[in-house]
């Protein structure tokens, strides 16, 4: 054997990792594990709003085309929505059963109309579309807040865009369980 092969020998050839070592490789991937948790339950609820959301304007464009073929549509035909959604099942790809989240609810809208330079505010009844938010877990609510102002998510049936900075945004946390859209 050569000199080299003999030094190393001696100095004591170890087989395997010592304990210590061994803790630490644990502790470490511990860690990542953690992390790695975190960010796919965020990912998750960000996922479960946007799904919110565009099931929310697939049902919003549906409806829309109903009331463009259904002009002398009466309230209570609206209310009907509720338990029975065959009525725009025809415009969706995939179909409304009953039990489902979505509520067809009329609102107040409140807007300020200008003329002759004069502001005036004006109330009147609109269609909304609602989904209801029970169930669904504080970060998706979360989410849903953060998107509100972007995508137009209201908190309640009370609409008031005469107040620019929150016109009645969806917030999370205030016992709103039901997340609307202005159809109309």
């Amino acid at each position: 054997m050569s000199e080299m092969k003999k030094r190393l020998q001696r100095r004591g050839a170890r087989k395997g990792f010592t304990l210590v070592e061994l803790l630490i490789v644990i502790i470490i991937i511990g860690i990542l594990a953690g992390a790695m948790m975190l960010v796919a339950g965020t990912s998750r609820d960000a996922a479960e709003a946007s799904k919110i959301i565009s099931d929310l304007r697939s049902v919003k464009s549906a409806a829309l085309i109903w009331l463009t073929e259904n002009p002398t549509i009466t309230n209570t035909t609206w209310d009907n929505l509720e338990g029975d959604p065959s009525q725009i099942n025809t415009y969706l790809d995939r179909p409304l059963t009953t039990g489902h989240p979505f509520l067809f609810d009329l609102g107040q809208l409140t807007v300020e109309i200008i003329e002759d330079e004069t502001p005036t505010q004006k109330t009147s009844t609109v269609w909304l579309v609602g989904y209801k938010l029970a169930g669904v877990r504080d970060g998706v609510k979360r989410n849903l807040e953060k998107q509100a102002k972007s995508v137009g998510l209201y908190g309640s049936d009370t609409i008031d865009l005469t107040d620019p900075d929150d016109p009645g945004y969806y917030v999370a946390g205030e016992n709103n369980n039901t997340v609307y859209v202005i159809v109309q």
